[in-house]
């Protein structure tokens, strides 16, 4: 009798949308099967009340998606070694933006951010302003609002500006003719890390390493699959969206972001120059409290 598969459950950061592409195409073309997996894609709560590292270091879930952030801070608080294995984006497809404000030091002007209550984000916003010659003091933080419905209330006009995947919420914008400006971080001397990166808990869990690497193989075909045969991602994306999305919207979206997937080098992989220049900035930033992080825990590329 064959051995049964290694169940993996995999906390998504949002809905499921085009940064997820890979994932569902490696599960659902049995990509993942082939190679003695079965994988569980879980999406946040109504509520996103729980983060997926939290859900992780809970031990509800064996891997999480989530920027690269989040396994600084795990590190800083010692709660959980939260290490990345696979890095989704290349390039960074984030931006700020706002249908209001034309300079992002215009948010230092007693204007509204909509914030995820990340950690780091207020202060990288802040950075931004003041690159800008805003006053980052001047700045209101909305933390209130839902983060699945940040974009709807920016373009409800309830805050003036938010942190958005412009492959998603940019392409929505510009299929219902609304105008964004955005504000990208690495105009504003800002070196962002990888975002949002596969991560697992390095102190505590069943995932060997053969199976991570399995895994890790299995998503880079199921990526790989998302960018050759866009027909083929947006049909299986397709039967995940909820609430669902238009065929002309998905293929948008996934021409949009197939160009972060990769910059040329190998699917998912990570560089530790890269990783470093993110901490330094974020020490040198004051961020980091005087802590010294060591970098080479923070990922790996099985």
């Amino acid at each position: 009798m064959a051995a049964p598969n290694t169940s993996i459950k995999v906390a998504l950061d949002w809905t499921p949308n085009t940064i997820h592409s890979g994932l569902f195409l490696a599960k659902d073309t049995g990509i993942y099967e082939k190679r003695g997996l079965d994988v569980e894609l879980l999406s946040p709560g109504p509520d996103y009340d729980k983060t997926p590292a939290k859900r992780l270091q809970d031990g509800e879930v064996d891997l999480a998606i989530c920027p690269s952030e989040s396994c600084i801070a795990y590190q800083q608080s010692g709660k959980m070694q939260l290490c990345a294995i696979y890095a989704i984006l290349q390039r960074d497809a984030s931006a700020i933006v706002s249908t209001k404000l034309s300079k992002i030091s215009e948010l230092g002007d007693g204007k509204i951010y909509g914030s995820y209550n990340a950690r780091y984000e207020d202060d990288v916003v802040k950075a931004m302003i003041k690159k800008d010659g805003g006053d980052a003091d001047g700045v209101k933080l909305e933390r209130q609002q839902g983060k699945l419905s940040l974009f709807q209330s920016l373009r409800e006009g309830h805050v003036d500006a938010t942190w958005v995947f412009l492959p998603w919420e940019g392409v929505e914008a510009e299929l219902d003719g609304v105008k964004l400006n955005v504000f990208r971080t690495e105009d504003y001397g800002v070196p962002y890390g990888y975002s949002p990166v596969i991560a697992y808990n390095a102190s505590s869990s069943k995932l060997d390493k053969g199976v991570l690497s399995s895994f890790v193989t299995g998503t880079v075909e199921g990526y790989r699959q998302a960018m050759e045969n866009l027909d083929l991602a947006v049909q299986v994306l397709g039967k995940h969206c909820s609430p669902p999305r238009s065929e002309e919207f998905l293929q948008r979206s996934q021409q949009a972001i197939n160009d972060s997937y990769s910059d040329g080098s190998t699917l998912g992989k990570m560089s530790t120059q890269r990783w470093k220049t993110w901490v330094d900035w974020l020490s040198d930033q004051g961020m980091l409290g005087g802590d010294r992080l060591d970098v080479k825990q923070l990922f790996k590329n099985p």
